[in-house]
């Protein structure tokens, strides 16, 4: 009988034999091109219905704030070119403007949704099922889900902080150390929001009834895997490529391309996760199982 060491090194070999099949079926650099397109034309959109509820509910100062601290991780060229639009709705933000802007941001944002939906049926092996009506309307519903989400994150720079101090406070805790700790708590805890909104895209656009845990191993590897790719971007841009000699005027036009691309890469990539690991539980999970069965649909 096979040792422990033996299973585990068994086990992770299928996984990685059938994972690399999973991609190389799919073709997820060709699927990630395609939404990359998508996301040209939903990008600005999103950010914009996020950021006119944040600006609706939330401080002006917290908003921009927020906007610098989760831009951080991008390239330079992305993140100048969020913040701007950030700082440009924050000058011109009414509540008529906010209302009207709003919906038709969340209209162009939800064909984002709309093109991973495909993508994402496509990875899991689904065929839809489901009325056109109804899919749009999906895809407008996890549009304001996930700003919503985000917003109520943003919240949390505001309560959390000031709650943290007191609790600091009345256990004597040195005013550096608290920051530290902050530090780390707020970047866990955007982690988990991440990991959260990947697991909701996961489990709500295609075309199926698997429940949210299913998804949720996919999503931490997708979102540790951009952070990586962001951050190792932003290095190739700095300190080994020459963008600005060769591009010239559209070197920023390719950065955000470029980075657009790998995000939908690795939210694929996070998806063929969650189907190998969902096939390779099946006999043991009705929850994988009913991932990994090409008939299941989302309950009528």
């Amino acid at each position: 009988m096979p040792g422990l060491p033996t299973r585990v090194y068994r086990t992770i070999g299928r996984f990685g034999v059938a994972l690399a099949r999973q991609l190389r079926a799919h073709d997820i650099d060709d699927l990630a091109a395609m939404m990359t397109y998508y996301a040209i034309m939903a990008l600005f959109p999103m950010v914009l219905f996020v950021f006119t509820v944040a600006l609706v509910a939330l401080p002006a100062q917290l908003v921009r704030d927020a906007a610098t601290s989760l831009t951080a991780p991008l390239p330079a060229d992305v993140a100048a070119i969020l913040r701007a639009e950030v700082e440009r709705m924050r000058a011109a933000s009414s509540p008529g403007l906010a209302v009207l802007g709003g919906g038709l941001a969340l209209w162009g944002a939800s064909r984002g949704a709309s093109a991973l939906t495909t993508a994402l049926n496509r990875v899991f092996g689904k065929r839809e099922t489901r009325p056109w009506l109804r899919r749009q309307a999906r895809a407008i519903g996890v549009t304001a889900l996930l700003a919503v989400i985000v917003v109520l994150a943003l919240g949390g720079f505001v309560v959390a902080p000031e709650l943290g101090a007191r609790l600091a406070a009345r256990l004597a805790i040195r005013g550096d150390a608290f920051d530290a700790a902050w530090w780390w708590l707020r970047w866990i805890g955007a982690g988990a929001v991440a990991t959260l909104l990947w697991s909701l895209l996961y489990q709500t656009l295609p075309d199926t009834a698997a429940p949210l845990r299913v998804f949720t191993p996919g999503a931490v590897v997708g979102v540790l895997l951009w952070i990586l790719v962001s951050r190792g971007l932003t290095l190739f841009v700095q300190y080994i490529s020459d963008f600005q000699s060769a591009y010239g005027a559209f070197a920023s036009v390719i950065i955000v391309l470029v980075w657009l691309w790998l995000s939908n890469l690795t939210l694929l990539f996070g998806a063929e996760i969650a189907a190998v690991i969902a096939a390779q539980r099946a006999p043991a999970s009705p929850a994988a199982a009913a991932l990994a069965d090409p008939a299941e649909h989302e309950a009528r």
